[in-house]
């Protein structure tokens, strides 16, 4: 018989696939571990081996856990949002190595990332443009943000940009100050050994022009979080197309479907705004490398 069995340790459940096999000379039966899992809440039927996906015990529960772990985890996630909010928006230290030691049991980068610090930005601006939020207290937050991007890269494993991997830009148009974004995808594009170049926040066109000149980069991002930095973000990648026929993807809180159009000839091609989707995105330009631009949203 096969079936999958939880353990708890120090407070997580780990997950085994595990079968009943007969102890002839014993004359019992025990358990004999076929694969371990990992974090229970974690799993899912591609972690099984083929053989054993179809088994009655298993696809029980998987069905019962993926219910289960759905609510518990959305639950869990917009909990984790709000506690990490409370931290950086009060009047308490904070101890910037330590934040993302409390989480990293429960979510990879990109999900921490993603999923909660992302969130908050969003959550940030919202309150800031109806005016639940003082300046200063956005502020306070962006830069608490920053400094926790800056000290969990500075703890990470140290990754040197390949041997002949793509280079990268990373910038905003002129008066854009809002460059978390921008940071959070120079960690994780550093991680995967991309050559990175983060010229955030808010860069003169012409000086964002003549480092594309100097370095020349394979692709450039443009990140634009306020509405009232469109038009400027528009004329930097006409700019960057007409004089550098470089690909440029565009991004950032500020674009969606009824503003597009100001990017034209644009291709709008997800809106998906997950950090996962930009990056695959990434990867297929860098693949494809042509001049056009790309909207997406990250």
């Amino acid at each position: 018989m096969v079936y999958i069995r939880n353990k708890r340790v120090k407070g997580t459940q780990y997950a085994y696939l595990v079968k009943s096999v007969w102890d002839k000379e014993k004359k019992i039966s025990k358990q004999e571990t076929i694969k371990y899992l990992g974090r229970t809440n974690k799993i899912s039927l591609s972690n099984i081996p083929v053989e054993f996906r179809n088994h009655p015990n298993v696809k029980k529960f998987i069905g019962r856990e993926h219910t289960e772990k759905k609510e518990n985890y959305n639950e869990f996630v917009e909990k984790t949002q709000k506690e990490l909010f409370q931290k950086l928006s009060g009047s308490g230290p904070i101890d910037y190595s330590k934040i993302y030691d409390d989480y990293k049991k429960d979510f990879t980068i990109t999900e921490f990332y993603d999923k909660i610090i992302k969130q908050i930005l969003y959550e940030v601006g919202d309150l800031w443009d109806t005016n639940q939020l003082p300046i200063g207290t956005e502020h306070v937050i962006s830069n608490r943000l920053l400094g926790l991007l800056v000290n969990q890269r500075k703890h990470r494993k140290k990754t040197t940009a390949k041997k002949g991997k793509n280079k990268i830009l990373i910038c905003n148009p002129s008066g854009e100050q809002h460059n978390v974004a921008c940071n959070m995808l120079e960690s994780v594009l550093s991680d995967k050994g991309y050559n990175v170049f983060n010229m955030s926040p808010s860069t003169p066109s012409k000086d964002v022009h003549k480092y594309i000149t100097d370095i020349q980069p394979d692709l450039v991002l443009v990140s634009i979080t306020l509405p009232d930095n469109l038009q400027t973000g528009r004329k930097l990648v006409k700019r960057i197309l007409d004089d550098r026929k470089t690909s440029v993807l565009v991004g950032g809180q500020a674009i969606n479907e009824k503003n597009v159009h100001m990017f034209k000839p644009a291709e709008v091609i997800i809106q998906d705004t997950s950090l996962d989707n930009s990056l695959k995105e990434i990867k297929n330009m860098l693949r494809n490398i042509k001049p056009f631009i790309r909207i997406s949203m990250f």
